[in-house]
């Protein structure tokens, strides 16, 4: 089972603190970081549908507060700067 599918689903009465979600940002700001870097990874195997999705799971699953959403705003600008230069 994959990560997605276990926590896809919010908790029974609601969304999950804020508070923790910002292991599961900091982890995906590192993930895009290093796959952004010159040369860390070919860009052709980086799976931005897998990220995107992770970050839609964190949205949906968790309380978030304005810093949280502008951190994921940004992480969606990285990865769709990312997938432009695929093409």
């Amino acid at each position: 089972m994959s990560f997605t599918s276990r926590q896809s689903a919010a908790p029974r009465g609601g969304r999950r603190p804020a508070s923790l979600a910002d292991s599961q940002l900091q982890h995906l700001e590192n993930m895009v970081d290093y796959v952004t870097r010159t040369g860390a990874t070919r860009p052709d195997r980086f799976d931005h549908g897998y990220w995107e999705q992770r970050i839609r799971v964190l949205e949906d699953t968790h309380e978030l507060i304005a810093s949280q959403r502008s951190r994921i705003a940004r992480l969606r600008g990285r990865l769709g700067g990312e997938a432009g230069s695929v093409s």
